[in-house]
């Protein structure tokens, strides 16, 4: 129960700082890195990106060790999926 109590607390924080930094930095940055085709209306996207990252940041400080483990066997993961489609594309004669 306690680890919930925490993992609120620290949710709510993140959002509320998520969600005031939107207009400075975070707000760019976010419009940045997105696609064309995912972005929508900027309210929107301000609510769905602040309470996305506030359950990342949240889930962190709360489990940081399970979080990096995923982080570092999703990035095996996806090299592993990069180096398989080079091959690919190599052994593929697209010319």
């Amino acid at each position: 129960m306690t680890v919930f109590v925490v993992w609120l607390v620290a949710f709510a924080v993140l959002l509320f700082l998520l969600l005031k930094a939107w207009d400075g930095g975070l707000g760019g940055a976010v419009k940045r890195r997105l696609p064309v085709q995912l972005q929508g209306d900027p309210a929107q996207d301000r609510w769905i990106m602040a309470v996305a990252l506030a359950v990342l940041g949240a889930t962190f400080i709360v489990k940081p060790v399970s979080m990096l483990l995923t982080l570092i066997l999703l990035a095996i993961g996806i090299w592993v999926g990069k180096r398989v489609a080079c091959w690919g594309m190599r052994k593929a004669k697209l010319h």
